[in-house]
């Protein structure tokens, strides 16, 4: 089955709405998901961008955009208090549950998304982060541990890395076979893409 990498930043309003259609374009589409969060504010510091809610003129339209997104697609979703912040703590742990299962993994991106998101929790704080691995009975106290090792700083430096010299200088952005799509507004377009490739290889001789 054919990949599509996934990377997003936990704080990023899109990245959010985009992991809330995930599965169901995954299976629709007949491709494997591959979630990497990374840490948006080192792209911004190449490419000099701040913010989106933070810019002049440009930020009044992304607020009532994100609104606007989240109420057509049916997810609930409020600008948070502390928007935007450093994703650290959530990136770190989702790497550590990623090398015991991929799935919980998923599912404890898409509780932190939703906790900062939907309910309004500060993610900024660890012991947040901390009380949503319970949920999934996932051990708080290993993952206390897991966030501050140096395996896992590491691994999240270097997917922030990977991410930025592929070219994902946002959140969401996806890759299929090196095609770059920017925004949760471009999922339809790389459905398309996709089709388009697969009728392709369909066509050539055998």
């Amino acid at each position: 089955m054919s990949e599509v990498s996934f990377y997003f930043d936990f704080s990023s309003p899109y990245g959010y709405l985009a992991a809330e259609r995930m599965e169901e374009f995954e299976s629709r589409v007949g491709v494997t998901v591959i979630w990497r969060p990374f840490m948006i504010g080192a792209a911004f510091k190449q490419t000099g961008q701040s913010p989106l809610l933070s810019q002049p003129i440009r930020g009044k339209y992304f607020r009532h955009d994100m609104e606007r997104c989240a109420r057509l697609q049916g997810t609930p979703f409020n600008i948070p208090d502390n928007f935007p912040y450093s994703a650290l703590v959530p990136t770190r742990a989702f790497y550590w549950l990623e090398s015991r299962s991929p799935a919980l993994a998923r599912r404890f991106a898409k509780d932190i998304y939703r906790g900062y998101f939907a309910d309004g929790l500060d993610m900024a704080n660890p012991e947040n982060v901390f009380a949503a691995a319970t949920r999934h009975s996932i051990n708080p106290g290993e993952m206390r541990l897991a966030v501050e090792s140096q395996r896992w700083k590491d691994r999240t430096r270097e997917v922030t890395d990977e991410a930025i010299a592929l070219g994902a200088f946002g959140s969401p952005f996806f890759f299929y076979e090196d095609e770059p799509f920017f925004g949760n507004d471009r999922l339809d377009q790389l459905e398309q893409w996709i089709s388009l490739r697969r009728s392709t290889a369909n066509s050539l001789p055998g």
